[in-house]
């Protein structure tokens, strides 16, 4: 069997059209090698004429190299010379053009979509998540209150070595930080009263303002703010690196409950902590206030004090302590969960912190202003 071959004539009657001349036998078995040198041959001419007068025979696999090493450059029939040969040809043609066709998808015309359409989508994929995280809120809401109350029925459930610690980590040593900023507030409040009812006269009435806004608003609400920063973050990166690392998934094979291990604790410390923390801090915002109505109205701290015993109702003072152990409870909780829903990958667990601080201060603020309305009557 004689091997596939050709010859080229760049010259071919000086019109500038190069003679391709095939010989042998172009089918797949004689083929290796012919290919890429083909290829090569007629790459640089634009037209060339084919002669397959000494072609001895033809198959699909060499009327397909034939199709795609001239890539329409053909001048004139492509098998003038033997008829044969044509139709085979012209079939690998055309079912190499059907399927080309086919890889490329049709383009349909895009209909224009109003403005607003953006808008409505994102108002839409904004409530599905919502909605989601609202559900798996919920399920790690109850799958903790059961967990409360099966660790009170038996306290021996209670892991009383990590809960002392994190009172300690998330209670004691927070206490410094939120006694400051209390101060400052305090103070702020005492001055900013006294320059606007000093304009009435009245400027004595700036202690029952301080102690009102601190008692009733401010100290809770200071401290709930700093410990969001504080044990939120906290909570969701160490439970958030402990899921990175597997060893959540570990205690599961070991049949230790994280919710168990990890979460009750967490929320009980903090839940038992901060209402210390809350009356430590409204000590201090009112002694910021006592230091500004000293200093600005030379009255002593004696009489700060007797004022705002006898004038400064104590249900303020109670509805300050009922909302702490509340907030307490939901800055522990998104903080845990938060972290239990990081990714394998430190990305991830940059967002969970971020997320943990963000929406342990929005949801303080909605249940404060909760609280506000709930308490507006509680005034005597």
């Amino acid at each position: 069997m004689s091997k596939a071959d050709y010859t080229l004539d760049a010259t071919s009657e000086g019109t500038g059209v190069a003679t391709l001349s095939l010989k042998g036998q172009w089918v797949i078995s004689r083929l290796p090698g012919v290919a890429d040198r083909l290829r090569a041959s007629v790459k640089a001419h634009e037209r060339i004429r084919i002669v397959s007068a000494e072609l001895e025979s033809l198959d699909t696999a060499g009327a397909y190299l034939l199709h795609t090493a001239l890539d329409g450059k053909v001048d004139g029939e492509m098998f003038a010379d033997q008829e044969k040969y044509a139709g085979l040809y012209e079939l690998v043609r055309v079912r190499e053009s059907e399927s080309e066709a086919a890889d490329k998808p049709e383009k349909k015309p895009v209909a224009a979509e109003p403005a607003f359409f953006p808008l409505l989508n994102w108002l839409g994929r904004m409530v599905i998540t919502f909605w989601r995280e609202f559900i798996a809120q919920a399920v790690f809401i109850g799958h903790l209150i059961s967990l409360t109350l099966r660790s009170l029925a038996r306290p021996s459930r209670i892991r009383w070595a990590a809960l002392v610690s994190l009172m300690q980590r998330a209670g004691l040593e927070s206490i410094p930080i939120v006694c400051l900023t209390n101060l400052f507030v305090g103070a702020v409040i005492a001055y900013l009263g006294i320059v606007q009812l000093r304009q009435f006269g009245v400027s004595v009435f700036a202690v029952e303002l301080t102690g009102i806004a601190v008692l009733r608003e401010f100290a809770p609400l200071i401290a709930a703010i700093l410990l969001s920063g504080r044990s939120a973050s906290a909570f969701a990166a160490e439970i958030g690196a402990m899921k990175m690392n597997q060893e959540i998934d570990a205690m599961e094979v070991m049949s230790i409950d994280p919710y168990e291990a990890l979460v009750l604790p967490r929320v009980l410390a903090l839940v038992i902590m901060m209402p210390l923390v809350s009356f430590i801090g409204s000590l201090f915002g009112l002694l910021g206030g006592a230091l500004v109505v000293w200093g600005v109205l030379h009255y002593s701290p004696e009489f700060f004090v007797e004022r705002a015993y006898d004038y400064v109702p104590f249900v303020n003072f109670l509805i300050g302590m009922i909302k702490v152990p509340f907030f307490a409870a939901v800055i522990a909780i998104v903080g845990c969960r938060r972290g239990l829903v990081v990714k394998e990958d430190v990305i991830s667990l940059g967002r969970q912190v971020t997320t943990a601080v963000v929406q342990s201060i929005f949801i303080v603020f909605m249940l404060n202003a909760m609280f506000a309305l709930l308490f507006q009557d509680w005034n005597v």
